[in-house]
């Protein structure tokens, strides 16, 4: 009997502990986390801008934290079956959040239905996929810029600098501005609301335009440089506007200029706030930019990683709207301001 009693004493013992103790894996912190990152193409100035901050500020998070974080790149060459194969090689391995860089903004849905299987947080970023397909799972984010302040603040550099020199800049003083869209890409949701936005705030600032050339330049220095050399072929003279894209492509369309020998040069206009290009705003060659701040964008989505990884809440000062989309403001950059972007 004593025998029985030091037996069911010793197994209350046994359970008291076990119950008051913690789960082994309830509220444990991981100690490592692994961040898979997936671009479009490595030759894209801006999105490796992106990319550079993304990782800077995983190694930030890393020094801030007991935490071990592991960041892995790769490039799918403009190809989303690619990337698709990608993002699934990142699931197959554990990786515990996905940042991914479409290459087709309207054709997500395999990597959406992988991550949703696995249940694996994906942030797309720059390239923004389908408002429907964003909803398909509650894990879903993205992060870039509202496209139609770019091309609001292109128009605005533009009206600014017309106002200022239209006798200059009116090479045939017709009151018209005649002027070349180059565009980044078809079917991107900024090139086409960029491109529309901008042209739309030149006439509702009161200024009469005419558009000479529409081309595509894919975000190409190169591509912008042949297609700008072609135009000016068939209008050597006339060009008072180029409105480009982006950045890359308002160099390619100044390199040709050059090469051609203009020297009264029209006003070129970009995005993103390329290191080049507000050299060349200083010095009068280009006449503004728009600022894509990929450093901003490089540090929402490393610290919307890291918290998802580690299953905590998206961070206070990371404003989503919609509980999905984070929008970065873009800025104006023109020569007023130029000099203190350089310094």
């Amino acid at each position: 009997m004593r025998y029985l009693k030091s037996v069911l004493a010793l197994v209350l013992v046994v359970a008291l502990f076990t119950g008051c103790a913690p789960s082994k894996d309830k509220g444990k912190v991981k100690e490592r986390i692994k961040v898979g990152i997936t671009m479009y193409n490595e030759f894209d100035p801006f999105t490796e801008d992106i990319r550079h901050n993304i990782e800077e500020n995983l190694i930030k998070l890393q020094e801030e934290s007991d935490v071990e974080i592991t960041s892995t790149v790769v490039y799918s060459g403009k190809d989303q079956l690619v990337q698709n194969d990608q993002v699934q090689d990142f699931i197959d391995k554990g990786y515990d959040v996905i940042c991914v860089n479409l290459v087709d903004r309207t054709d997500a849905s395999v990597i959406i239905e992988a991550a949703k299987s696995a249940d694996i947080p994906i942030i797309f970023f720059n390239r923004q996929l389908v408002e429907d397909d964003l909803n398909r799972f509650d894990k879903l984010y993205y992060v870039g810029a509202n496209p139609e302040e770019s091309g609001q603040l292109q128009g605005r550099i533009v009206l600014e600098a017309w106002e200022k020199r239209e006798d200059e800049l009116d090479f045939n003083h017709d009151g018209h501005i005649q002027y070349v869209l180059l565009e980044g890409e078809a079917g991107h949701q900024d090139a086409i609301v960029r491109s529309r936005v901008s042209v739309e705030t030149i006439q509702k600032g009161g200024v009469k335009v005419e558009r000479l050339k529409d081309e595509i330049a894919n975000w190409d220095r190169q591509q912008a440089h042949t297609k700008m050399t072609s135009i000016l072929h068939g209008y050597p003279r006339q060009i008072e506007l180029i409105l480009c894209n982006d950045d890359n492509i308002a160099l390619g369309a100044l390199d040709a200029l050059q090469d051609y020998g203009i020297t009264d040069l029209p006003l070129i206009v970009g995005v993103n706030g390329q290191e080049e290009v507000l050299n060349d705003i200083n010095e009068g060659l280009i006449e503004g930019t728009v600022l894509n701040n990929a450093k901003e964008k490089g540090r929402i989505i490393a610290e919307m990683a890291f918290s998802l990884s580690l299953d905590e809440p998206i961070p206070a000062d990371v404003n989503l709207t919609d509980g999905k989309y984070v929008f970065v403001p873009y800025d104006k950059i023109d020569k007023n301001n130029v000099k203190s972007l350089i310094n």
